[in-house]
């Protein structure tokens, strides 16, 4: 997939294709995950058996490996019954690490959580970068705290509401940020912790039309906006209504 796209230009950032390389689906792949994609008769870990977790892993790495995402929560919410979350395809993950345009000492901040296998990705382009991960979701935050205490680098999450949590990070303005859920239109107060000359990618539309769009911030009130490609993301997690 890697070197198609890379043929046919749609990925030309060697530091991508070597960061998704290097960055294993593999690792990712927790006990909880499993157990939360079984069958409901499964569930329960006394019935958990050799041969379910074998066929739970090859249906998940089947489907991750044809470029295709790979959910690795479904269960119940306090607030969200029904509740499940996927990573981003592959290609998407390649496509949003090189439009992030990573930057060494970068401060990134990661609005909604995708396992942390695609924050990973993003953080091994440059290994001097921080990334600050905000999940409103306990399970969602739970899981991706697990996955990044596993792995090096200088990646924290946070629980808390992804826009409304910001003002109690560490670092005043980020110089990128990454929505991983969609929204109807960016929060000003996203935009205000962006620094001028930062980057700022989202998916923004509908639950049936969104487009994937970068952002360049120009001036402490007007950026610069690119649309990339259609895209089908989740709504981003957060009280925030627009």
């Amino acid at each position: 997939m890697l070197e198609s796209m890379n043929v046919s230009g749609l990925l030309d950032d060697v530091r991508v294709i070597q960061a998704m390389r290097n960055i294993r689906i593999e690792d990712f792949i927790t006990e909880e995950m499993i157990i939360s994609v079984m069958p409901s008769d499964k569930k329960e870990y006394e019935t958990l058996h050799e041969e379910d977790v074998i066929g739970v892993l090859g249906d998940l790495f089947a489907y991750f490996y044809s470029n295709r995402p790979l959910k690795f929560y479904e269960g119940p919410s306090p607030t969200l019954p029904g509740f499940s979350r996927s990573t981003a395809a592959p290609h998407m993950i390649a496509i949003i690490a090189q439009l992030l345009d990573i930057e060494e000492n970068d401060k990134i901040l990661i609005l909604g959580s995708k396992s942390g296998y695609m924050e990973s990705v993003i953080q091994d382009i440059e290994k001097n970068t921080e990334a600050f991960i905000i999940e409103q979701v306990p399970e969602i935050y739970y899981i991706t705290k697990s996955n990044i205490n596993r792995i090096e680098g200088k990646t924290k999450i946070y629980l808390g509401d992804p826009v409304y949590y910001i003002k109690n990070l560490p670092v005043p303005q980020f110089d990128k940020v990454l929505l991983t859920g969609y929204v109807g239109s960016i929060p000003k107060q996203v935009f205000d912790y962006l620094k001028i000359g930062g980057i700022l990618c989202a998916p923004v539309g509908t639950m049936y039309k969104q487009f994937f769009l970068r952002y360049f911030k120009t001036g402490d009130e007007t950026w610069d906006e690119e649309t990339h490609l259609p895209v089908m993301f989740s709504r981003l997690v957060t009280d925030y209504q627009n």
